[in-house]
């Protein structure tokens, strides 16, 4: 903690010149403090000219003294970018198209802005649309200009050559999954909203309702006022939730947030750099000078750095892996343990096609007097000591009468799981057990409801996982 307040005291441009070359956590908010290696000390991944330095003055009269020839700054620009009313995907693929990443995998700063719980299929079927509307106050733009960019060899010789969940995810939680190539340092104010799959609200209307509020936010009030607006037809106000955002807000929060159940509508006004607890975007404006943050980041993923790396290919899905579901950091490591492999048992060809010359007698459901008969296979199936992953009914044999149960399980042990640590004397070994190895059968059995059943069905195939 005193690493941390200690550093926040060093001038923002030396601190986002030296993030320039570190890495970074994509699942992370986009914010110097999360890149890797900030306050541990930890070196750049990529080289650059360490030899030729220069001073450069940034915007501002500032004088950075012993900068790389490969760092540029550029001056800055100012800017109020409007966004369509997107789909989940379609917002997660622009915000990523901004920072240089390519794909529709949803970053830490589009879980940041919208307030979403990172949880990527859960986010985007409680989505319906996402939109924003801000100002991006850019006073200065540093970026690396070497080009290619080259790993340090340290970084390349940490990449594991196998399938090694323990060195795979150490590396990530050492050097990230991407590189700070480029940031602008400022701020911006911005204005979200997030429809949920309720609302029916059409985008267009949604939009106009968004630019009008931003419009009136970012003049202070001074244009038309969202009370008087009426949507075409006359009938129907603004919703309410727009309205309350022009409200005053008594309460200090870096970002303000209003909801309406009723129009299933989150509108979040947030801000970064400057003086974040001013409701006056002018200003917040007049202070963003005096305490500008990084915005804007750019990013070079690191396994495109690695052609030719033994173990780059293992890497790359650990990394994507982690992108999309994203777990805990401290959990990371047992997720990988279990992305191997699934398979069934029993495999397919294992399965009697042919008939068999020798009936074998097994019980069978039949849901009408003189309806066919469903055989229940009596085959035990295992999974062999590995961790299951699924189950399914399936129908069996060549007239698809046989109803059997078949068990999806890990191809492998996770390492986490191998048994060469326990004695063979403590191992008890495997024992099957049936419903009727138990007393209280009633939680296993069900009579079946004949009366609601009228035929037996044999294309379909009931997957439980």
């Amino acid at each position: 903690m005193y690493e941390v307040m200690e550093d926040l005291q060093r001038p923002i441009e030396i601190r986002a010149m030296e993030s320039l070359g570190l890495g970074f956590d994509l699942a992370s908010d986009f914010r110097l403090k999360f890149a890797k290696g900030y306050y541990q000390g930890g070196g750049r991944l990529v080289v650059i000219d360490e030899v030729n330095k220069r001073d450069i003055v940034i915007p501002g009269g500032v004088t950075i003294r012993g900068v790389s020839e490969d760092i540029r700054c550029d001056k800055g620009d100012r800017i109020r970018f409007k966004s369509d009313v997107l789909e989940f995907n379609q917002m997660s693929e622009l915000l990523n198209q901004k920072s240089s990443v390519q794909g529709k995998v949803p970053s830490g700063y589009l879980n940041a802005i919208f307030d979403l719980s990172g949880a990527w299929l859960n986010d985007a079927a409680d989505t319906k649309y996402l939109a924003f509307d801000g100002y991006f106050i850019s006073l200065y733009y540093l970026h690396l200009t070497s080009s290619p960019l080259v790993l340090q060899d340290n970084v390349k010789e940490s990449v594991p050559s196998h399938w090694d969940p323990a060195s795979l995810s150490r590396f990530i939680q050492t050097y990230g999954t991407h590189i700070i190539v480029g940031m602008a340092v400022g701020g911006q104010d911005l204005l979200c909203v997030k429809q949920k799959p309720s609302s029916k609200i059409p985008p267009a209307e949604l939009r106009g309702y968004l630019e009008d509020l931003g419009d009136c936010l970012f003049s202070d009030g001074r244009s038309p006022s969202l009370l008087e607006r009426k949507t075409r037809d006359g009938k129907q106000k603004v919703p309410e939730v727009f309205n309350r955002m022009l409200q005053s807000h008594t309460m200090q929060f870096t970002s303000i947030t209003e909801t309406s159940s009723k129009d299933g509508l989150t509108i979040i006004w947030s801000k970064r750099g400057g003086d974040v607890f001013s409701q006056s975007h002018s200003k917040w404006l007049q202070t963003v000078a005096t305490n500008p943050e990084a915005i804007l980041f750019k990013f070079v993923p690191i396994t495109s750095l690695l052609t030719g790396v033994p173990g780059s290919g293992y890497l790359s899905h650990a990394i994507n892996l982690y992108l999309r579901y994203k777990p805990a950091p401290e959990d990371l490591q047992y997720f990988l343990e279990f992305q191997v492999p699934s398979q069934w048992s029993p495999l397919f060809c294992e399965l009697p096609l042919r008939h068999q010359r020798r009936m074998v007698s097994c019980p069978s459901l039949q849901f009408s007097f003189m309806g066919p008969k469903i055989h229940v296979s009596p085959t035990q199936v295992s999974s062999g000591q590995k961790p299951v992953t699924g189950l399914r009914l399936y129908l069996e044999g060549k007239k698809c009468n046989r109803l059997a149960i078949h068990v999806q399980h890990l191809s492998s042990l996770p390492n986490i799981m191998t048994l060469s640590s326990v004695s063979p004397t403590s191992c008890r070994p495997c024992q099957w057990r049936g419903s009727d190895d138990y007393e209280s059968i009633d939680q296993f059995l069900e009579p079946v409801k004949w009366k609601r059943y009228s035929n037996v069905y044999r294309e379909t195939q009931v997957v439980f996982s």
